[in-house]
């Protein structure tokens, strides 16, 4: 059952301690998505490029399908998931940290992505990651990211693989007008749903997908 969240919770720690400990549950439940994600960002990536995966989880099965054709580096504020990672993906980079405290330099990606992942971080801050994300990629850069439909104030839910998760999110609307307002293009949009395959017996979801780039000048 969704439950407000007082203003001044640690969602921070809420969520990455939730991580922690459903780390195994969760990176078993994703290894069944087959809902190709990346269909239409990889064939716009030349071999060799360098690719940052924000919210990166376990590694599976974003950071692992990047790291067959591209240097892949991963976020994520749980090391029991970066562990896991580490193990799936032995040859791509994982950095522990906050997508809104991380240091990268300037354009030092050809692409970003994000994945189920903004949704864990407070609504107003989420202009402040496509912000950071336009700084790291190069021009012609590339960011593909799934958001929400529409918006919903701040809540959390104590039934996410058997522990506490935070939630909020701004409408599909909002984030398209954030996006072309810092500049960037928007190349491609679809819906993908919940992100643990086609044969998972779970409650369907919508959110929306969105590929963006940012412009050669």
């Amino acid at each position: 059952m969704k439950e407000a969240v007082d203003p001044a919770l640690d969602y921070r720690e809420l969520v990455r301690k939730g991580y922690d400990e459903c780390a195994e549950l969760y990176a078993a439940a994703r290894r069944g998505d087959d809902s190709e994600q990346l269909s239409a960002l990889l064939p716009l990536l030349p071999p060799g490029s360098s690719v940052l995966d924000l919210g990166c989880g376990a590694g599976i099965p974003i950071a692992q399908k990047l790291a067959t054709q591209h240097v892949v580096t991963g976020v994520d504020a749980s090391e029991s998931m970066l562990r896991l990672a580490r193990s799936a993906v032995p040859n791509a980079r994982f950095v522990r940290g906050d997508i809104l405290d991380v240091e990268f330099e300037k354009g030092a990606f050809d692409a970003t992505v994000a994945t189920f992942v903004l949704f864990h971080l407070p609504r107003e801050a989420h202009g402040r990651v496509f912000e950071r994300v336009w700084s790291w990629l190069r021009p012609g850069g590339y960011f593909l990211a799934t958001l929400s439909e529409e918006a919903e104030a701040p809540y959390s839910e104590d039934d996410f693989f058997g522990t506490r998760m935070y939630w909020g999110n701004l409408g599909y609307e909002a984030y398209r007008r954030l996006l072309l307002d810092i500049g960037f293009e928007i190349i491609g949009e679809r819906i993908i749903g919940h992100g643990y395959g086609r044969t998972a017996q779970v409650r369907d979801e919508r959110h929306p997908m969105v590929l963006v780039r940012k412009p050669l000048t």
